[in-house]
């Protein structure tokens, strides 16, 4: 009798699912639309999880904000450049809470 184990696969802690990638690639296109943002890019933290950076131009170019995903917590953390933490909750809020700034 031959056995078939299936294959496990380890997600990064704060894996960003499709369907929330396409959402953060639209806010950070709006913020740049209206002027607050130059850029924004895909990142990877020392485990591998996605981070979602957002940048301004200017005679030296910043982050603004970095988007991750706490999975444990169930939550979406925006920290400032300094790693100070911005707003947390659903994506939707975090999002609100930025646009606002």
């Amino acid at each position: 009798m031959e056995r078939r184990m299936a294959q496990v696969i380890r997600l990064p802690d704060n894996f960003i699912g499709k369907a929330d990638r396409e959402k953060l690639e639209s806010f950070g296109a709006h913020v740049i639309v209206h002027g607050r943002a130059t850029r924004w890019h895909w990142a990877k933290d020392i485990g591998g999880g996605d981070i979602f950076e957002i940048y301004k131009a200017g005679p030296k170019e910043m982050l603004i904000v970095r988007i991750r995903r706490d999975r444990p917590r169930d939550v979406f953390r925006a920290e400032d450049a300094s790693g100070g933490l911005v707003a947390a909750g659903t994506l939707e809020h975090v999002m609100a809470v930025l646009e606002r700034q």
